[in-house]
């Protein structure tokens, strides 16, 4: 386990390193561009990759099921949808751009509506948790036939920008963002481990939990709102990003075993090297222009998903 933990913390370093100067040496350039613009883009990254793999960890456990993520509830689109729908009301009503600031919240909306509503019709009324994964897929079809809509309805400009943005790549970062982002996130993350010994009970089964005296629905009702909570910081940072959250507390489950807070630790750990080597291909690979990160975050996760559904889970 310690090994492990020094191994993904020397490659974080190494990757961090390689993604701040890029193989460049020009260090005139490198004081320009780090402080302003790879710095609060790195912090971005790792805040993000962090919300992504808890949030997907916690919905794996809760769902008991391995093929599930923030995005299968329906919750990252329905705050993906909340920000489309911020960008259009700019764009139809010519409002200024300032007017984006007020983003996040539009966000925090859509997040809120997409959980009210599997919570309403799945949670809340006992469903199965294939079931419930079954409302967020519907959920996720309806908001994605809403922001086709809604692009169509915008400029060229904004068309090009949400369809990226979507894909999932950074946007809005700021050392502000990140500074709240970061305080959420740690807060998020204290409360997650104050009741890590919950969501262990919670993941022997329904009835084993019950029999040990476990208030399942008001501690599954907790977890979902953490990860609610997470997906929309995701959201607000790197866009509709997929896979991250899928497969991060896959292979932190092989590397530390079933112990929750060893898996909270390494799937952490993991997803921050996965979205920052994803990011350091994209920026490098067509040089001087960029990938979006979702589209080589897709390329890596793509096939790891497929081999999940091979093998035995």
């Amino acid at each position: 386990m310690k090994k492990n933990i020094f191994i993904l913390s020397s490659s974080l370093l190494i990757f961090s390193i390689a993604y701040l100067t890029q193989f460049s040496t020009n260090w005139t350039m490198l004081s320009i561009l780090l402080p302003d613009f790879r710095l609060p883009r790195l912090f971005a990254l790792f805040i993000a990759a962090i919300a992504l793999g808890v949030s997907g960890l916690l919905i794996q456990t809760l769902t008991e099921n391995p093929l599930a993520d923030n995005g299968t509830l329906g919750i990252t689109s329905g705050a993906s949808a909340g920000v489309v729908l911020c960008l259009l009301l700019i764009n139809l009503l010519k409002l200024p751009s300032s007017f984006k600031a007020v983003t996040p919240l539009f966000a925090i909306l859509g997040g809120l509506i997409a959980f009210s509503l599997v919570y309403f019709l799945a949670i809340r009324r006992n469903l199965s948790n294939s079931k419930i994964l079954l409302v967020g897929i519907g959920l996720t079809a309806l908001f994605q036939g809403f922001i086709t809509i809604a692009q169509l309805s915008m400029n060229a400009f904004d068309f090009e920008q949400v369809a990226v943005w979507l894909a999932g790549d950074p946007w809005q970062v700021s050392y502000q963002l990140d500074v709240i982002m970061f305080i959420g996130l740690i807060l998020v993350l204290l409360l997650i481990v104050f009741l890590s010994r919950k969501l262990e009970v919670l993941s022997l089964g329904e009835e084993v939990a019950v029999s040990l005296g476990l208030d399942t629905k008001r501690m599954r009702l907790y977890f979902y709102i953490f990860s609610l909570i997470l997906s929309i910081f995701s959201v607000l940072l790197v866009g509709g990003l997929a896979f991250v959250g899928l497969i991060a507390p896959h292979i932190a489950r092989r590397l530390s075993g079933f112990h929750l807070r060893s898996r909270l630790l390494m799937t952490s750990l993991v997803a921050m090297i996965l979205l920052l080597f994803a990011d350091l291909v994209a920026q490098v690979i067509i040089r001087p222009s960029s990938l979006p990160l979702g589209f080589v975050v897709a390329f890596i996760g793509a096939p790891y998903y497929i081999y999940l559904i091979q093998k035995d889970l």
